[in-house]
């Protein structure tokens, strides 16, 4: 680590999500290209409209798809609510997708991802444990569908607002954090039962102006792991 570049904290959890809106899964290491965690939302059901996500579908969270082969994000499969395990090309899956959502037509896929504002999503681990004091229980993590989870150096609520317009190398990847991350109804929802909380997102919207955890962009792609340092980086 370079002198005068001490850590803001450090990578707790790491999260991919291969199919958007759908439960993801846990990582340990993952290669970050120029457009996020390898594989990240590469998929989404679809309808004639286009991408549907959980705002318009909230039966969607109740599907989850993880990657056989993880370095190489490939060989998807699915788990339906049933608990039926198929591939992500099975036509059975549609099936399925359209018992709970009628309009769901298709699966898309994108070499690009189906991404919000940008491809990577942050967020620290002190201010989920900060929600949950405001709301009056404890809130899953899974919820807020972030890919890195920060325990940042000095344990404050609400680090990573301070990182916004700048840039952190996190184990071998460069980034630059950009915007935070406006929220909606998919926090209000348990993402193993989907009943759901209005309490969090009326939490969200008294306290945080409904913003909560940080947009970045990648700037070198590489390789990162949980307990990587998360370092500010020079410019340039």
């Amino acid at each position: 680590m370079p002198p005068g570049n001490p850590p803001l904290g450090i990578v707790a959890d790491l999260w991919r999500y291969p199919v958007k809106s759908f439960g993801g899964e846990r990582l340990r290491r993952v290669f970050v290209g120029p457009f996020g965690l390898l594989g990240d939302r590469r998929y989404s059901a679809a309808d004639d409209d286009g991408v549907l996500t959980a705002r318009r579908a909230a039966a969607l969270l109740g599907f989850s798809a993880r990657y056989a082969d993880t370095e190489a994000a490939e060989h998807l499969t699915v788990t339906t609510p049933a608990g039926d395990v198929m591939g992500v090309d099975d036509e059975l899956l549609r099936t399925s997708i359209a018992q709970d959502i009628p309009a769901a037509t298709s699966i898309a896929t994108s070499p690009l991802g189906f991404f919000d504002a940008a491809p990577l999503h942050i967020l620290g681990e002190p201010s989920i444990a900060a929600l949950s004091d405001a709301v009056g229980a404890d809130l899953d993590r899974r919820r807020f569908r972030a890919n890195i989870l920060v325990e940042p150096t000095g344990g404050d609520p609400f680090a990573e607002d301070t990182w916004i317009g700048r840039r952190l190398r996190i184990g071998e990847v460069l980034v630059e954090v950009i915007v935070n991350t406006e929220r909606c109804v998919v926090t209000t929802f348990d993402p193993d039962t989907q009943d759901r909380d209005p309490r969090v997102l009326k939490a969200l919207a008294t306290t945080r102006e409904n913003l909560f955890g940080v947009y970045a962009r990648v700037l070198r792609p590489g390789w990162l792991a949980t307990g990587d340092p998360v370092v500010p980086a020079e410019a340039g």
